[in-house]
Order: C-alpha cells, then sequence, then structure tokens
C-alpha cells in the first residue's frame, strides 16, 4: 500500500498538485493523501513574504473577526508572550491587522485568501476502504474532490456506492505505471474554511521546502 500512495503522490504532483501523504490536521482526522492546486498568485505571495501564515493561528481567526493574544493562545494550548511575538512578525507582512483596546492587543486577518484553486483527497488503504466509506461524513467541506484508489478493477456494485457518495475510483495499472480514471468524483464546494485554509498554509509550506523556488 505504500507502493500505492507512492504512485498516486507523483499521479497528481506531474498535474502541478502540491502534494501530502498521511495527512492530520487539526479540527481534521487522518486521511491518506490531500492535494492541492495552488493559486499562483498567492505562491508568489508566499514567497515573497518572510513569514508563512501559522495554521494553528490561522485556525482561530478565520471568519472569527477580532480576537486577543490571550484568546488566541488559550485556544492553541500555547503562552501568549510566544503567540504575541508570532503575530508582530507576521504583521509586518500584511498577513494580520491589529488594535490596542482596553489595554489589551487585539488581531484579526487582513488581506488574505486561501491559496488553493482545488482541493483533491485520495484514499489508498484499498483493504479497509469500506472503514473510510463509513466515516466519510468526517471530511465534509473540507474538499471538492474525493477519490478511491485500487489496484485492481473492482465490481459494479461497489461503483454504485461510490457515485451515490460522489467519490472518484482511480484504478492503477503498477505493469504499466498508470492511472485510469474508472468513475469521475462529483465537484464539491469546500465549506469548513477553517479547516481547508489550515491544509493548504500547512502543504504549501511543506512543499515550497523541497521545490525550486525559480521554477513557480
Amino acid at each position: 500500500m505504500k507502493g500505492l500512495c507512492a504512485a498516486t503522490a507523483a499521479y497528481f504532483s506531474s498535474q502541478g498538485y502540491f502534494t501530502r501523504r498521511n495527512f492530520e490536521t487539526q479540527g481534521l482526522k487522518s486521511v491518506d493523501m490531500v492535494c492541492i492546486m495552488p493559486r499562483l498568485s498567492d505562491l508568489k505571495k508566499r514567497i515573497k513574504s518572510k513569514y508563512f501564515v501559522p495554521s494553528g493561528v490561522l485556525y482561530t481567526l478565520i471568519g472569527q473577526g477580532w480576537k486577543t493574544s490571550e484568546e488566541i493562545a488559550v485556544e492553541i494550548g500555547s503562552d501568549t508572550l510566544f503567540v504575541s511575538s508570532i503575530l508582530d512578525e507576521i504583521y509586518k507582512d500584511g498577513w494580520v491587522e491589529k488594535k490596542n483596546e482596553t489595554d489589551k492587543v487585539h488581531w484579526t486577518l487582513k488581506d488574505y485568501r486561501i491559496p488553493s484553486k482545488d482541493c483533491v483527497m485520495a484514499h489508498c488503504r484499498y483493504k479497509k476502504f469500506m472503514e473510510f466509506y463509513e466515516k466519510l461524513s468526517d471530511f465534509d467541506g473540507c474538499y471538492n474532490k474525493m477519490y478511491f484508489i485500487f489496484p485492481y478493477p473492482i465490481d459494479e456494485e461497489f461503483m454504485d456506492l461510490c457515485h451515490e457518495k460522489g467519490i472518484g475510483i482511480l484504478i492503477f495499472y503498477e505493469r504499466v505505471g498508470l492511472f485510469k480514471e474508472l468513475l469521475p468524483p462529483e465537484l464539491k464546494t469546500v465549506t469548513n474554511l477553517k479547516v481547508y485554509a489550515n491544509l493548504c498554509e500547512v502543504i504549501i509550506k511543506e512543499n515550497l521546502l523541497y521545490r525550486s523556488i525559480d521554477s513557480i
């Protein structure tokens, strides 16, 4: 199954996606593969910025208006001074806005846009596909497309189950090293922006560490 995950990551990477295996982040249970298609304009902005948006801080601020350093620290389980220093750093890059009120510093997101135009999740552990299928609702609103990956053809009964849930099916033919889309996925609308923004920022940050910036 590790080989299947690696092949799947290579398949989506070849299409321009940034990928992450065994993804587990705040507000989202573990998933085999998450692939995002970054917006080029936002990608360049992050390359030029000195600091990335910390995913934990982002999770507490998105869609929440103004919050104090103390409130953010409590939510992410960190020290207030540490949180304040991080926010002061990203304030210089324009990610957040701050104001002093009632002797406390308040923060909110400024000019922030989620840096992805497409998010694909893929489940490669084909021997446990029903276990994942039954927990699919845990990921509602966090992706645009979902795939099940198999190293062999599957029966029509399971295809019907996937069709009902809008899950796509990819078959990997190992001998020739090719993927075939057996069932296209339904295009979903992202509604859980807190989790979605979090996973996009984490994946972009990690991928940029391994990619040539000159090629972007």
